[in-house]
């Protein structure tokens, strides 16, 4: 159901472009990769003739992503390396969720709704989400220093990303860092794992990453929005009882879910406030971990 509800985006997007802006949409067009590689749309100049091959005729290319609401995420990831992504190219999110029409237990009626979108680039949030891979201890495949023993100039694994056990998270990873009972670990760039957090160091990344790059935090704020559990589990209590009593909530003897349910009634645009969260959120981590504490002076 994902591809279908990600070609129909794209057939709706073509309809948008002539509807909203004629000239724009006599100027180019959305082209359909029918093969299996990584990109799913090209943004292509209808003027011009199109090699997918050399990237001679398009603007962009945009890579769709689906994940149904009400089932495990694990299925939907965004795993390519940045060696492979142009500087315009966007990811798009689409999540849906089965909704029912008819009550007849008999003859159920169901079809899929898009309850939200997400649009962006695709080297921000590949950007976001690397960081934090390196914050959980994995690495990525240097080509003058390949597990595999390549020639560097010949290394097919460079930017390969490798987890925190050694382990390979794609096929196309080297072979010496394949796990023992399958072909590869397939967790890196899970659209909703990739943003969780447990160490202090990658707590505080995190919001640093939010804070200063606005596509990161729209991504954020997105799959927050969808998955409100990852918001509550992602912000300590302390983060949010700070961000209430900004707003003039007494929070001192509320609980998380009393203080998060209390900032969203009072200011329904609070996810900009945790965006803010960083320097707090630096003096409480700092008080956890002396991993972030200065230097003594000599």
């Amino acid at each position: 159901m994902g591809a279908v509800l990600e070609a129909l985006w794209g057939f709706y997007a073509n309809r948008f472009l002539y509807r909203v802006d004629a000239a724009v949409g006599e100027e180019c067009e959305l082209g359909w990769f029918s093969d299996h590689g990584y990109n799913d749309f090209a943004c292509v100049q209808r003027d011009s003739q199109w090699d997918s091959t050399t990237r001679l005729g398009e603007v962009l290319r945009i890579e769709a992503k689906s994940m149904n609401v009400q089932t495990d995420e694990s299925k939907g990831h965004f795993d390519e390396i940045v060696e492979n992504l142009g500087e315009s190219d966007l990811i798009l999110v689409l999540i849906w969720s089965w909704v029912e029409v008819s009550s007849d237990r008999q003859f159920p009626y169901v079809y899929p709704r898009i309850l939200d979108s997400f649009v962006g680039p695709a080297l921000a949030i590949a950007n976001l989400r690397d960081e934090l891979h390196l914050c959980r201890g994995g690495y990525f495949v240097d080509r003058n220093d390949c597990p595999d023993r390549c020639t560097p100039e010949l290394c097919l694994h460079h930017g390969e990303p490798i987890n925190v056990n050694g382990n390979r998270e794609r096929t196309s990873g080297p072979k010496n860092c394949k796990p023992a009972n399958t072909s590869h670990s397939a967790n890196f760039g899970g659209l909703v794992r990739m943003l969780q957090t447990s160490s202090p160091s990658a707590k505080l990344k995190f919001r640093e990453l939010r804070l200063n790059n606005i596509d990161a935090h729209n991504y954020i704020s997105f799959i927050h929005r969808n998955y409100p559990k990852e918001e509550a589990n992602q912000y300590s209590t302390d983060e949010w009882r700070t961000i209430a009593e900004s707003l003039g909530i007494a929070a001192k003897k509320l609980s998380k879910k009393e203080i998060i349910l209390q900032i969203q009634v009072i200011d329904p645009n609070y996810r900009n406030r945790l965006r803010d969260i960083s320097t707090y959120a630096r003096r409480l981590i700092s008080k956890q971990t002396q991993l972030f504490d200065e230097p003594p002076s000599q």
